[in-house]
């Protein structure tokens, strides 16, 4: 296991996904681009600093009234939240004490690596588009069996995420949640501006039109608004306007690496071109600021964002100003890349009954409905969506549902660890205009190919 653990951190040492997702995607996921600058040697003394103050090993104390297990997760937003429920499951059960665990992102993924090799991981821990080398590597409980036990039945989730945590025929993850994209608006910008609000249905040529209609009146009035926001990121941004215009990241059977299509390269050169016509900020501006900060500095009348903002969005102090929409139709289709979480028992706990009953619990309706209710999560929950939408009192949230219906998965794959990060980089050097679109994406074409040559 540690030999295998090893070959592991050398793959992914310093990567990072989303899904994820967010409630501060940063932290959260992600989504997906964000790399740990903690070296291993660090990491370990940290993880030994960890355990010299008063870190909760799993298994059976002395006294032997309880079971101690592990709760790992990586979002300092979310954190509170799981220690209320993490609470009310030790209520529902006084034999199992669980310690909830925080690792920023940037760390999480380096340190459960190593943990892993060392057989030191936590019981239970958030799982995201990593999962295929997890699993490969047999880190992963499959939980099938527990499943079938307990009678728990997967069709009361969303089939995406359900589905998106099944590798191999081998359910390994209990759904979490899900995350979709969309455009929201500043309504007070249009008005000022007197430029019409979007609606239902438009276009990419619509879009860059109003934006055009926005950039003259900001510069007539010498103001310094920006017409479009977005963070460069895969999920927010341009994995959606690959999927959009017919192209795709990796095919269906995961072999093959669509980035040197040309659905890929324009996607790419959509967004390049909405730079060079000064209708959104460049990349040394979005790379230094993030788009949704701009926004909620009022500095921008569309923004594409994922749900996983939702929350401080609906909090904000123009909050019932700011409003919904699908993204725009593009070549093909306006579909959003899905990003989600689920639940994972390490398959080298010592106490693999009491995490099923926590990962069970986390994945039930209580958890589902305090965590819909604190706005931090799309529930996977069919029974729990109920529970989410009321909670937002300016933004309207049932779009992120209708998007989830025709949604398609992040892209993932055994290697994902070796060709996200480089894509995420060369990605960059294109918005920074140090490669062409074309040029790019031939590099992203060579470095994925290569990756998933590898897997087989």
């Amino acid at each position: 296991m540690a030999a295998v653990m090893a070959g592991m951190l050398a793959a992914c040492g310093n990567t990072g996904t989303s899904s994820g997702n967010n409630t501060g995607k940063e932290e959260t996921s992600k989504s997906e681009t964000s790399k740990s600058e903690t070296s291993k040697e660090e990491m370990s003394k940290e993880e030994t600093s960890n355990d010299e103050t008063g870190k909760v090993e799993s298994g059976k104390p002395e006294n032997g009234d309880k079971v101690n297990i592990s709760f790992s997760l990586w979002d300092e937003v979310q954190k509170p939240v799981f220690d209320e429920i993490a609470a009310k499951f030790e209520e529902e059960h006084p034999d199992i004490h669980v310690d909830v665990q925080l690792t920023p992102w940037s760390q999480y993924w380096t340190k459960l690596d190593a943990a892993m090799g060392a057989d030191s991981a936590a019981d239970v821990f958030w799982m995201n588009t990593y999962l295929p080398k997890y699993a490969e590597a047999g880190v992963l409980e499959p939980l099938d069996s527990y499943i079938e036990k307990d009678g728990v039945q997967l069709s009361d989730y969303a089939e995406v995420v359900t589905k998106a945590y099944n590798y191999k025929e081998v359910q390994y993850c209990m759904p979490k949640g899900m995350d979709t994209v969309q455009v929201f608006f500043n309504r007070s910008i249009f008005d000022k501006y007197g430029v019409e609000v979007p609606k239902e249905g438009w276009t990419w040529d619509d879009m860059t039109a109003v934006a055009e209609q926005l950039k003259e009146k900001i510069s007539e009035q010498g103001s310094d608004e920006y017409p479009i926001l977005m963070e460069l990121d895969p999920q927010p941004s341009f994995f959606n306007f690959i999927v959009q215009n017919g192209g795709y990241v990796l095919s269906e059977d995961n072999k093959t690496a669509g980035f040197d299509q040309p659905e890929t390269v324009k996607a790419y050169q959509d967004i390049v071109d909405l730079m060079d016509k000064q209708l959104m900020p460049g990349s040394e501006v979005l790379s230094d600021t993030k788009g949704t900060d701009l926004f909620l500095s009022q500095k921008g009348a569309i923004l594409f964002m994922g749900s996983w903002k939702a929350a401080v969005l609906d909090e904000a102090s123009f909050a019932s100003d700011i409003g919904t929409i699908a993204m725009p139709e593009k070549d093909e289709n306006n579909h959003s890349v899905i990003g989600g979480l689920g639940f994972a028992m390490n398959a080298a706990s010592k106490e693999k009954d009491a995490a099923w009953e926590l990962i069970k619990y986390l994945s039930g309706e209580e958890s589902n409905k305090m965590q819909a209710e604190a706005k931090i999560d799309m529930p996977a929950l069919v029974s729990a969506q109920q529970y989410y939408t009321p909670n937002f009192k300016h933004v309207d949230a049932n779009i992120f549902y209708e998007a989830a219906k025709t949604g398609e998965l992040f892209p993932t794959s055994p290697s994902v660890a070796d060709w996200l990060p480089s894509v995420n980089e060369i990605s960059a050097k294109i918005f920074a205009k140090e490669l062409t679109p074309e040029e790019g994406c031939q590099q992203m074409q060579e470095v994925t190919q290569k990756a998933l040559d590898s897997e087989s």
